[in-house]
């Protein structure tokens, strides 16, 4: 799923928490420590390029940062040990694995599939390519839809006040 998609999701389903900015962050953590990073990289490298990358150009170490971060054993283990460091458990955190989960049903193995069992398995789910016009559509309906309902419940709760 693209960037700006995962950011709304995050907010729409962490929105009653207190620190949604957090849950926000960690929705987008997988694809900043990747992509984020290789667009910074590429900007120096090669300049502004448009359009879908060439999966044999992209360097080694981007392809290893998103197999670390897509990896559902790495947000786990990072989210335990957080959690019994900070002596509780941060829910925001989640906004990590829910990236995940969104991006396993939302990746097709022909272009960056999610590998989100990194590194015990290979395998990867073959799901909806996010880039398909028709998904793409799907997707910012709901996400309109989702912030639609969540004005309309807060303009309702300050009314009652």
């Amino acid at each position: 799923m693209d960037y700006l998609a995962h950011g709304l999701w995050s907010y729409i389903i962490f929105h009653k928490i207190k620190k949604v900015w957090y849950a926000i962050f960690f929705g987008l953590l997988p694809d900043t420590f990747s992509w984020a990073i290789y667009l910074i990289y590429s900007l120096f490298i090669n300049g502004l390029k448009f359009g879908k990358p060439i999966v044999a150009e992209i360097p080694n170490w981007v392809l290893m940062l998103y197999n670390i971060s897509h990896s559902i054993f790495v947000a786990a283990a990072v989210i335990i040990i957080v959690s019994l460091f900070m002596n509780k458990f941060l829910i925001y955190m989640l906004g990590w694995s829910f990236h995940i989960g969104i991006d396993i049903f939302s990746h097709s193995r022909s272009f960056l599939p999610t590998p989100f069992l990194w590194p015990l398995s290979e395998w990867k789910f073959d799901g909806i390519s996010w880039g398909n016009p028709k998904f793409m559509i799907i997707n910012y309906v709901l996400i309109t839809l989702g912030l639609i309902y969540i004005y309309l419940k807060k303009r309702e709760s300050y009314k009652k006040k």
